[in-house]
C-alpha cells in the first residue's frame, strides 16, 4: 500500500473502520530483499488482502538492502522498562534480517532517561542514533545547531519517501522544522487525536426521563434540571441525584468549554484559537469567556452543577460513584476510571455513554505529530542508510509489524480490528516483545492503532467495547488540528513564568464568580487589568508569534 493511503488512514483512524477490514498482511515467512522504503517482505505484503490486487511499492536510489557486508549501529532508547530487550523484538529481528543492519541498543527508562540522554551528550560519548528520547522542540534546534544531531531534510528526501508522503499528506514540515529551517528529527506519527477528556452522560436515566442528547448549553440546562428534579435514578427520591460533577485536580470544569465551541490545545488548557484560526487567545480573558462564567454560575445557583466540585478530587468522585451515590454527568479519560467495572459487578458504567459534542462545538485535537522519535547524530558513518531503515516504519506493512507483530502469527483481524494472540510458538506465552509498543512502550514512529485498531470482545469487556464505540463517533466531531508551535528559547522561558500565575489566577476568579464570592459584571474588568498586569497579553504575543512562524511554513 502506498505511503499515501496509509497517511489517510492513520488520518481517519477509527473514522472509517468499515474502509480498514481486512487490510492486515501475512507474515509467516522470512523476509526477502529490500530496497530503502521500499515496503516488500519477499511474498508477504504483496498484495492487499482480501482484494487481490497488487500493492504499489516507491522506490528509494542509493541504499540496497539487504547490505552487502554488515552494519553495527548504536542505538540510545528510552521505553517504559530499562530491562526490556528490543534486539528480542519481532520488528527488530525482522529489520536486521531484512536490512542486515544490527542495532546495539542501550534501553533506559523514563525515570533515568533525561540524566543519562544529557550525560553522554555532554561528555560527548553519545551514540548513533537516538529513539524516542524525548528530545522537545528546544532541544532539536539546540543539538542541532552544536552540530551533535545532523539535518535530515535531504536525506529524507532522496531515502525516505514513505516518510515525506506522510508529512506532505498531515502537511506537518512547518511542525518539525526547527527556526534555522532544518529538520533534525523523525516524527511520530500519531492517529488525528483527541486531546480531550469527555463528558459523560448517564443515558438510562435521559430514557427513564424520556429526555433527547443535549446539543447545546439551553438543551443541556433542561437535561441537568430534569435529572435534579424527576428522580432520574428511578429509587423514588427525587433529591438524592448529583446532576454534574467536575473535580477540581484534573480541572474537570474545562471540558464542557470545547463542547461550547472553544478550541483549545487540550481540553484543560488555556489557550484557544480564534474562530477564524488566525490567531490564539488566552480565552479566560475574552468576552465569550464571561458569557461562559455566568452560565456556569446559573447552573451552580440552582444546584445542577455540584457545590462541592472545588474540592473535591477525582478519587473522591470515583468513591461517590462506587459506593452508590448517583451522578448523571462527568468528565473522564474512560468512564470506567470514574465508575470501576468488574463483569458482573457494578455494571452501571454501562449506563453512560459519550456525550457527542454541541451544535458549534467538538473535541480538541491535536495534528498527531510528535518531533521527536528519531534522530540521527554525527558518529554515524552512514547515516542515509539510517534514513532508509526507519522509512520502512513508515510503510504500512513496517508499521503493523512494528505495532502488532505477524498476521496469523501473532494475531488476527476480526471487523477490521486487530485481535492479539495470548501465546505463539516464537515467544509462546511471553507476548511483551512482539509489539515494540507493549513492553517498551509507545517506540514505534506509526502509531499502528491508526491503520487497525485492537479488538475488544464486548462480551468479555462490554464497558470498553461500548467506551470504543463511542469514541469512534466522537472522533467525526475533533477541532482543526491544532498546531504543534515551536517557540524560541526566549518564548519558552517568559511563557514559563507567566502562565502558572494567570492559569491560577484565572481559575481562581472562575471558582469567586460561580461561587457567588465575586460579581461578575462588578468585578470582571479588574480582573482583566490584573492579568494584563501579570503580562497576559505578552504570553499571548509569544503564542502568535510562533503561529505566525508556522503559517510562513505551510
Amino acid at each position: 500500500m502506498k505511503a499515501k493511503k496509509l497517511t489517510a488512514m492513520i488520518l481517519t483512524g477509527c473514522l472509517a473502520l468499515s474502509m480498514l477490514a481486512g487490510c492486515g498482511n501475512g507474515a509467516d515467512d522470512a523476509p526477502g530483499s529490500q530496497s530503502g522504503g521500499d515496503s516488500r517482505q519477499g511474498e508477504q505484503g504483496s498484495s492487499t488482502e482480501g482484494t487481490g490486487q497488487e500493492t504499489p511499492r516507491p522506490e528509494t536510489a542509493g541504499v540496497t538492502f539487504p547490505l552487502e557486508e554488515p552494519y553495527e549501529i548504536d542505538v540510545f532508547v528510552c521505553s517504559v522498562d530499562a530491562s526490556y530487550n528490543f534486539e528480542d523484538t519481532v520488528i527488530f529481528k525482522h529489520m536486521e534480517e531484512m536490512t542486515n543492519v544490527k542495532m546495539n541498543v542501550t534501553n533506559v527508562g523514563l525515570s533515568e532517561l533525561l540524566e543519562k540522554r544529557n550525560s553522554l551528550l555532554q561528555t560527548g560519548d553519545y551514540p548513533d542514533v537516538f529513539i524516542k528520547s524525548s528530545f522537545n522542540t528546544g532541544d532539536l534546534y539546540e543539538y542541532g545547531s552544536e552540530e551533535i544531531l545532523i539535518p535530515l531534510e535531504d536525506l529524507m528526501a532522496q531515502y525516505a519517501p514513505n516518510y515525506c508522503a506522510l508529512m506532505d499528506e498531515r502537511d506537518a514540515w512547518a511542525v518539525t522544522t526547527s527556526a534555522d529551517g532544518h529538520t533534525y528529527g523523525f516524527s511520530e506519527v500519531n492517529v488525528l487525536n483527541i486531546n480531550s477528556c469527555y463528558m459523560f452522560i448517564n443515558e438510562q436515566w435521559l430514557k427513564n426521563l424520556g429526555l433527547d442528547m443535549p446539543t447545546d448549553r439551553e438543551s443541556f440546562y433542561e437535561v441537568l434540571k430534569a435529572f435534579k428534579e424527576q428522580d432520574a435514578d428511578g429509587d423514588g427520591d427525587p433529591n438524592n441525584e448529583i446532576p454534574w460533577i467536575a473535580p477540581s485536580d484534573l480541572r474537570m470544569l474545562e471540558n464542557i468549554f470545547q463542547y461550547m465551541g472553544v478550541n483549545y490545545s487540550s481540553s484543560w488548557d488555556t489557550m484557544a484559537l480564534s474562530g477564524d484560526m488566525n490567531s490564539i487567545e488566552f480565552y479566560p480573558a475574552t468576552e465569550e469567556y464571561k458569557e461562559i462564567l455566568a452560565y456556569l454560575k446559573k447552573l451552580y445557583d440552582e444546584g445542577l452543577l455540584y457545590k462541592d466540585s472545588w474540592i473535591t478530587t477525582c478519587d473522591q468522585q470515583r468513591a461517590m460513584a462506587q459506593t452508590g451515590t448517583s451522578i448523571g454527568v462527568f468528565a473522564e479519560w474512560a468512564p470506567v476510571l470514574t465508575m470501576g467495572y468488574e463483569k458482573g459487578v457494578n455494571e452501571k458504567v454501562l449506563e453512560y455513554t459519550l456525550m457527542p459534542a454541541w451544535e458549534g462545538g467538538g473535541f480538541c485535537s491535536a495534528i498527531g505529530i510528535n518531533p521527536s522519535a528519531f534522530s540521527i547524530t554525527d558518529k554515524c558513518e552512514r547515516p542515509e542508510v539510517m534514513v532508509a531503515w526507519v522509512d520502512y516504519l513508515y510503510s504500512q506493512e513496517g508499521a503493523m509489524i512494528a505495532g502488532y507483530g505477524y498476521e496469523g502469527k501473532h494475531y488476527e483481524v476480526i471487523d477490521g480490528h486487530v485481535k492479539a494472540f495470548t501465546e505463539s510458538e516464537d515467544y509462546g506465552q511471553n507476548m511483551s516483545h512482539v509489539s515494540i509498543n507493549m513492553g517498551g512502550g509507545s517506540v514505534s514512529p506509526v502509531n499502528a492503532a491508526g491503520i487497525l485498531p485492537a479488538y475488544v470482545d464486548p462480551e468479555e469487556d462490554a464497558a470498553s467495547y461500548k467506551f470504543n464505540m463511542d469514541k469512534e463517533k466522537a472522533m467525526q466531531q475533533y477541532f482543526a488540528p491544532w498546531p504543534t508551535l515551536i517557540m524560541t528559547e526566549e518564548e519558552t522561558e517568559q511563557n514559563g513564568t507567566i502562565s502558572a500565575d494567570v492559569e491560577a489566577y484565572s481559575r481562581s476568579y472562575r471558582a469567586d464568580v460561580i461561587t457567588g464570592v465575586k460579581d461578575l459584571d462588578a468585578t470582571w474588568d479588574e480582573y482583566i487589568s490584573t492579568l494584563e498586569g501579570m503580562k497576559v497579553r505578552d504570553m499571548e504575543a509569544n503564542y502568535n508569534a510562533a503561529y505566525d512562524r508556522y503559517k510562513a511554513l505551510q
